[in-house]
C-alpha cells in the first residue's frame, strides 16, 4: 500500500512538471536543439528537397511553441537573446546522441505546449512558424 502512495505522489509531480510552462532556461534550451534539428531539414528544402519542408514545419511550429510561452511570462528583447545565446554554447558541448535525445523531448514537448494553447495563441504560433519557413526558404 504505501509503494501505491509514493508512486502517486510520483507521477502528480512528473504530471505537472510535463504540463506546466518551461522556464525561460528550458525554452531557450529547446529552441536551441531544435534549431540545431531544422537546419540540415532547410538546408535540404532550399536545395529543392519537397519533403524537407514537410518534415522542418513540425520542428519550428514546436520551437515556436516555446517562443510563445517565454513571451507569455515577460522575457523579451535581450534577454532572450541572452537566454538563446547561451543555450547554444551549452548544447556546442553535448554529444550527438543526447542532443538528439533533447531535441525529440523538446519536439514532443513543444507539440503538447501548441495542443495546450488556446485558439489565438496556436494561430499565431503556426503562421510564424509558416512565416519563417518562408524565410528559410528564400535565404541561401
Amino acid at each position: 500500500m504505501r509503494f501505491s502512495r509514493v508512486s502517486t505522489c510520483i507521477l502528480a509531480l512528473w504530471a505537472g512538471t510535463a504540463l506546466a510552462d518551461p522556464s525561460p532556461k528550458q525554452a531557450a534550451a529547446c529552441v536551441a536543439a531544435l534549431h540545431a534539428r531544422a537546419e540540415p531539414m532547410a538546408k535540404r528544402m532550399r536545395e529543392g528537397d519537397a519533403e524537407a519542408e514537410v518534415q522542418l514545419l513540425p520542428v519550428v511550429t514546436a520551437s515556436f511553441a516555446f517562443v510563445g510561452s517565454v513571451y507569455k511570462q515577460g522575457v523579451r528583447g535581450p534577454e532572450a537573446d541572452a537566454l538563446l545565446k547561451a543555450a547554444e554554447k551549452a548544447q556546442s558541448t553535448v554529444s550527438p546522441d543526447d542532443l538528439a535525445r533533447a531535441q525529440d523531448a523538446c519536439q514532443a514537448q513543444g507539440q503538447q505546449l501548441l495542443t495546450q494553447a488556446n485558439y489565438f495563441e496556436r494561430q499565431f504560433v503556426s503562421r510564424a512558424a509558416r512565416q519563417r519557413i518562408d524565410k528559410l526558404r528564400g535565404s541561401s
